[in-house]
């Protein structure tokens, strides 16, 4: 395995990767219209600037992990720290997780995710997150904001 940043060349691969990874979560908690799963590849290509984004290559150079972030006065925001479900439970998502935060600097970081996938919480919080700011939808569904500042 080998992590890289990505190009705007990879996000057809990068939007399988996320409709493998999140459908199959949306599935596990019955929110198939979370707005998550809702963005085409032409959004997908628009906000790919806007992010520096590694992808973790198969020996055969296929993407099995990918995680973005950008950092804003000093907060670095992670987003879309996705594996391919049959790759996952290898430590890939820790490895490329750790790799962002190493490679932008920042004071804070932040991101947020569903509330209802205790797994996905319990991770972050075992890498120091903490909640503080949750957002309910409909169906008792909720997006939870968490974040780590540096040094703590």
């Amino acid at each position: 395995m080998k992590i890289e940043i990505a190009t705007i060349d990879d996000v057809p691969e990068l939007m399988e990767l996320h409709d493998k990874a999140f459908f199959a979560i949306a599935a596990e908690v019955n929110w198939l219209d979370t707005p998550g799963l809702k963005e085409s590849l032409e959004q997908a290509r628009e906000d790919f600037p806007k992010y520096v984004t590694l992808k973790m290559l198969s020996d055969e150079g296929k993407i099995v992990g990918s995680v973005r972030g950008r950092v804003e006065d000093g907060a670095l925001y992670i987003g879309r720290l996705m594996v391919l479900p049959e790759c996952q439970g290898r430590g890939y998502g820790k490895i490329l997780f750790r790799e962002i935060q190493k490679r932008l600097p920042h004071n804070r970081v932040w991101l947020f995710t569903c509330g209802e996938v205790q797994r996905t919480v319990s991770f972050y919080e075992r890498e120091g997150f903490r909640t503080f700011h949750t957002e309910h939808f409909e169906k008792g569904h909720t997006w939870i904001s968490m974040e780590k500042i540096v040094g703590t």
